[in-house]
């Protein structure tokens, strides 16, 4: 009876693993919008910057939902399992400074949090092809 429990936990923590993906990814396809209309030398509207905000705090919101358990069954290595660690220092982090930096208005600390989503997002894409 425990054996049968073990293979058949319940991974429905993957299901908001996959919606602050498509969260963020949404909020990221708005700014990329925007940027394509504008340029880059475009001035955003309140309205834009709390749309960008309240997309990253969305997917931010279901990341907490996400349970390492779950990301360490996903990731395909054997051994040294990065998947939960990378989404918590590198997916989440960069959503927090990101948070932060749209609220304070601080560009350095928008950079480093575009740093953190890009490796994440580098790291994730290399992940998908292993899966």
């Amino acid at each position: 009876m425990l054996i049968t429990q073990a293979f058949s936990a319940d991974r429905s923590s993957l299901e908001y693993f996959r919606l602050s993906i498509e969260e963020i990814q949404k909020g990221l396809s708005f700014e990329e919008s925007i940027s394509q209309s504008r340029g880059a030398t475009g001035t955003l509207t309140r309205s834009e910057v709390r749309k960008i905000i309240k997309h990253t705090k969305k997917s931010l919101e279901y990341s907490k939902f996400v349970k390492d358990d779950d990301l360490d069954w996903m990731d395909p290595s054997l051994f040294f399992k990065s998947l939960s660690k990378n989404y918590e220092n590198l997916f989440r982090e960069g959503l927090r400074l990101k948070i932060e930096a749209w609220n304070e208005g601080d560009p350095v600390i928008g950079l480093k949090a575009n740093r953190l989503l890009n490796e994440w997002g580098s790291y994730y894409r290399k992940m998908r092809k292993k899966l």
